[in-house]
C-alpha cells in the first residue's frame, strides 16, 4: 500500500486520538502520562505537529499499546478490506 506522508501523519494523529478515547483518558491524563504537555498533545491530534519517535514511544507506552498501532489501519479499513477480499473470493 502507498500512503503518503500527510495522509500518514494524518493517520497517527487520528490513531493517537482513538487509542486515547478507548481508554477514556483526556488530553491532560495521556499528556502528564507520556510526560508531554497538553497543548503539544492536542496540537498532535489536531495533525498540526508531527510527533517524533520519542514522543510516540512515550504516548504509546502511557496508552499501553506497541508504537506500531499509530501506524496500522482502523478497524473500520480492515473491515472493509476484508469484505474486498471476501467478495472478490466469492466471484471465482
Amino acid at each position: 500500500m502507498d500512503i503518503d506522508v500527510n495522509t500518514a501523519t494524518k493517520m497517527v494523529a487520528l490513531r493517537i486520538q482513538e487509542e486515547r478515547q478507548k481508554r477514556k483518558m483526556s488530553q491532560m491524563e495521556l499528556a502528564l502520562e507520556a510526560g508531554i504537555s497538553q497543548g503539544f498533545l492536542a496540537m498532535i491530534e489536531a495533525n498540526r505537529k508531527v510527533p517524533t519517535v520519542t514522543t510516540i514511544f512515550k504516548i504509546a507506552n502511557a496508552l499501553s499499546v506497541k508504537p506500531s498501532i499509530f501506524f496500522e489501519l482502523p478497524d473500520s479499513d480492515r473491515e472493509e478490506q476484508k469484505q474486498k477480499i471476501i467478495s472478490l473470493i466469492r466471484s471465482l
